[in-house]
């Protein structure tokens, strides 16, 4: 992980805290480091760039196609970055493991970013994606009868997120959640005390600043549709739920995996020793993050078999 840091430290030309930068050079910085994590990556079988009708634009999305087949299982996948970064691109390189890995077909969805776009348009989008998998899914391939939803950080947030609010209407449609160190609603707990610093590559203003960017108003952050444990947890999958020891966010993954045991549902919790926030990114150099990829393809796998 130190030599992640230090690869990271010669790819940035930012320092400092993203609360004290422009929102331009964030995503500048933020999408020119990722381009070299993602420079070697498994061949896929075809992918297709499309777009999908929302309800304020039209919402580009990438269906990776790993194999010949002529349907798979479908991983709906959500990046991360706070709600304010990241898309397609910066996150080629996982969605196209999990696809390689797991030999299903995923789906990445690039959703509006805030704060152009606040709560919860991402979400409303992420919705507007769903519907049009189970109208138009099978014209590509995409098995709605097998779907799982996937993300990292704040694609994990909206994973959970949709999935709740999907389930209230269409129970069991969604059979699987595949989760990397999400943000559900805690923003104080001992990991925060623990991790929330400039040592640990994430610190209270990020946390701060992201939270301001995303929601509206400050009653946003105790909304369901944010703080997902205070969701109906019973509405949830089974689901994989992955962690990064050295991470504030840490507890929110515990504190989710102990809600689902509360409502038996079945979940699995796996806390990756020695590792950042956002480390799956750096399978490149680092095998924990490969390790995790594959722990999810085959959970993926495993409730699909």
């Amino acid at each position: 992980m130190i030599a992640v840091m230090k690869k990271r430290a010669t790819l940035t030309g930012r320092a400092g805290d993203v609360a004290d930068l422009a929102l331009d050079e964030i995503r500048n910085g933020y999408n020119a480091e990722r381009v070299w994590w993602n420079e070697i990556k498994p061949e896929m079988h075809d992918v297709i760039n499309t777009h999908v009708a929302g309800p304020v634009r039209d919402i580009p999305i990438r269906i990776y196609k790993p194999n010949d087949l002529d349907e798979g299982p479908t991983l709906l996948y959500l990046h991360g970055g706070g709600w304010i970064l990241g898309n397609l691109e910066t996150h080629d390189r996982v969605m196209r493991l999990l696809a390689d890995f797991s030999g299903a077909w995923v789906v990445g969805v690039d959703y509006a970013l805030s704060p152009e776009y606040k709560f919860p348009v991402a979400l409303n989008e992420v919705r507007a994606v769903l519907d049009w998998l189970q109208a138009h899914g099978p014209d590509h391939g995409l098995d709605s009868a097998k779907l799982g939803i996937g993300g990292d950080s704040a694609g994990a947030n909206l994973a959970v997120s949709v999935t709740q609010l999907y389930h209230q209407q269409n129970p069991g449609l969604i059979q699987f959640l595949l989760l990397y160190y999400g943000a559900y609603g805690l923003t104080e707990s001992a990991s925060w005390q623990q991790y929330g610093n400039a040592e640990f590559e994430f610190t209270r203003e990020e946390k701060e600043f992201y939270l301001t960017s995303y929601l509206g108003d400050a009653h946003d952050r105790n909304d369901p549709r944010f703080n997902v444990l205070k969701g109906d947890i019973g509405l949830l999958p089974r689901a994989f739920i992955a962690a990064a020891e050295c991470d504030p966010l840490q507890d929110d993954s515990i504190a989710l995996y102990k809600a689902m045991e509360r409502e038996g549902r079945p979940a699995t919790l796996k806390i990756y020793p020695g590792v950042l926030h956002s480390f799956i990114h750096y399978s490149r150099m680092l095998n924990q993050a490969t390790e995790a990829l594959r722990d999810g393809a085959d959970a993926l796998n495993e409730c699909f078999s």
